[in-house]
């Protein structure tokens, strides 16, 4: 029957297999919180840079910065620019 559900999958981004991912098709960015890049071990690769993200809900959020990480799915391997935020995303 139709439905509205979110796609949540796992998927190995750099050498972290990472759970519980939301895809969204709309989306502009990609995003990832700081805790996540400090368990990978990448924080040195974070370019730093400040930008304002403004949620579906009006919450705004100020990035650190931005990663450049290869993202490996069953058939296909492609690098991706994720922004880094220091918070839980308001997105």
């Amino acid at each position: 029957m139709p439905h509205n559900d979110a796609l949540v999958i796992n998927i190995q981004i750099a050498q972290a297999v990472s759970d519980r991912i939301y895809s969204n098709e709309g989306s502009v960015a990609n995003i990832l919180q700081l805790a996540v890049i400090q368990l990978m071990v990448l924080e040195t690769k974070i370019n730093k840079s400040a930008r304002s993200l403004t949620g579906f809900n009006g919450a705004t959020t100020v990035t650190m910065g931005k990663i450049d990480l290869d993202v490996y799915s069953p058939t296909v391997i492609s690098s991706q620019t994720f922004l880094v935020i220091d918070k839980v995303s308001p997105l």
